[in-house]
Parts: structure tokens; C-alpha cells; sequence
């Protein structure tokens, strides 16, 4: 396959040595626009400017089968249109939902089709912080789409309670989501922690899988013969994050199949961000 890269150099030049392990990668050429783009079978678009979705709109109709990299839109009028246009011109679409693309929630996932609890705490020192604000409500966005992308239900209902000292100073907030299907999540961001930690908790009726999303290690509990609860390990590379995305993103491409977080599930995760957003400001 030829692979286009659309992006600042330094950027592109990083993105093309995830590409280059794959041995369906043929071809890869670093263009700084879409327009620059001509034949290739796929390409990522590296974007986190305010007009990026009319950028992958553009280049949907265009034909091109695409992976934005940038943080999660939530413009629900465009990622429809991007979500329509990329229907009538047969090509795929894939999002940087960075959460659910990892290798240790590909894998937790394919364990647990439905987990009918999922529990995500993430605890943050305040000197990581560059832009609380906005990072505040990314970290949040980004574990709302793992929840709803991975129960695969209808929600029910959501609450949602946000903690702040001033406009400018987020402290916490707290997510709990009952699906339709009775699944329930919870989410718990404190951004003002001594350490850092993040640990997602699925469980299902007959296994727990507890991951600590840092370092992608994952502790699994079942039951054994015995009827006695038995702990393994599974271990994975976050280094190799960025790589495995693009590999799912051109398989995808290659056997016409769904990517593993397309437009759909962008538009399912915007329309929650909506209602998140109401709820806040109801109890703000």
C-alpha cells in the first residue's frame, strides 16, 4: 500500500517510522496539505487545528480512506457529513481515539465483548498540566468514548459532577453512566494528585481485568476448577501504540472493514459530550 502523511514535517517524519515496520507499507510520501496527496491508497492526517474536520471532509470526497490524528471532535453536524461522505465514496475513517486503540484495551476488549462494569480513576499531578482547562475536559471526553465504545449500548442516563476553585482551576470530576442494557461505568478524574495514576477495571460474570493503563499491564482474575479466583498477567508495549493504531487503521483499508473507531463512533461519543455538557452546567 501507498501511504500519504499530511502534516508539519517534524510530525510526519515521527508518523512515518510507525509506518515503516508494516510490511503492507510499500510506499510512504510526506506532503505538508491534502492537496498535495495525489495517488496513494490511504493516508493520516496529523491536525489538531479548528478546521480539521473540514480538512478530512475535503479529503473523504476526494476518495481517500483516512486516520485523523488530533484530539476527539465533537461537532456533531460535521462528523456527520464526514460520516455520510465517506458511505458514498466507500472509503474508511478512523479517529486517534487513542483510549480505545491501544493495544492493552484491544486486547481487554476482545477478552470482554460487554464488561457489565467498567470502573476508569485517573489521578494527575497539576505541573503535567500545560492547559488545565483543556486538558481537563480531553481526559474526561477520552474515557467517556472508551466506556460507550466498549459497552455498545444505549445510555439510559448519565450524571456528571465537576469540581473547579475558579474558571481557570479544574480539581475533579466524576462520570456514572447506566447503559440500556443495564452495564453501568464510571469515570473519576482528579487533575490535582501528589502521583500519577491511571487504572481502567472491567468486569464481566466470570472475569476481572484490571489494567494499569501506563505501563499497558493488565491483571486478570477468573476462577480456576477449584472455584478459587487465580491472577495472571498480560503485559503490552506502550510504545507501540501509535504503530499498532496504523496498522488497524490500514488493515481496516485493506479488507474493507470498519475501522476500530470510526466516524460513528466519534458522532455516538460528540452526542455524549453534549449531554455531559448539560448535565454540567445544570449543577455547576
Amino acid at each position: 500500500m501507498k501511504v500519504g502523511i499530511v502534516g508539519d514535517a517534524t510530525r510526519t517524519v515521527a508518523w512515518e517510522k510507525h509506518l515503516r515496520p508494516h510490511g503492507i507499507v510499500s510506499e510512504v510520501n510526506l506532503v505538508p496539505t491534502v492537496s498535495d496527496l495525489g495517488s496513494v491508497d490511504a493516508c493520516l492526517i496529523l491536525d489538531n487545528s479548528e478546521s480539521n474536520l473540514d480538512t478530512l471532509l475535503e479529503t473523504v470526497q476526494n476518495g481517500y480512506s483516512c486516520f485523523l490524528i488530533s484530539k476527539q471532535p465533537a461537532d456533531i453536524p460535521k462528523l456527520e457529513k464526514i460520516h455520510r461522505a465517506a458511505k458514498e465514496s466507500g472509503v474508511k475513517v478512523q479517529f486517534s481515539h487513542w483510549p480505545s486503540l491501544a493495544p492493552a484495551t484491544q486486547w481487554m476488549m476482545d477478552e470482554i465483548h460487554r464488561p457489565h462494569f467498567l470502573h476508569i480513576s485517573r489521578y494527575i499531578t497539576r505541573s503535567t498540566l500545560v492547559d488545565p482547562v483543556n486538558e481537563f475536559r480531553n481526559i474526561w471526553i477520552d474515557e467517556l468514548g472508551l466506556c460507550i465504545k466498549w459497552i455498545d449500548s444505549g445510555i439510559h442516563h448519565i450524571e456528571a459532577q465537576a469540581s473547579w476553585l475558579d474558571a481557570k482551576n479544574p480539581i475533579s470530576t466524576h462520570l456514572f453512566i447506566r447503559f440500556d442494557n443495564g452495564s453501568t461505568a464510571s469515570i473519576i478524574i482528579y487533575v490535582s494528585s501528589q502521583e500519577n495514576r491511571h487504572q481502567r477495571l472491567a468486569i464481566s460474570k466470570t472475569e476481572v481485568l484490571d489494567c494499569n493503563v501506563p505501563t499497558q499491564t493488565i491483571r486478570t482474575g477468573r476462577l480456576n476448577d477449584g472455584g478459587h479466583l487465580f491472577f495472571g498477567k498480560q503485559i503490552f508495549d506502550p510504545a507501540q501504540a501509535a504503530e499498532k493504531a496504523a496498522l488497524l487503521f490500514l488493515k481496516s483499508v485493506q479488507m474493507n472493514s470498519e475501522t476500530p473507531y470510526s466516524s460513528y463512533d466519534a458522532i455516538q461519543l460528540a452526542k455524549q459530550i453534549q449531554k455531559v455538557d448539560q448535565r454540567l452546567e445544570l449543577f455547576s
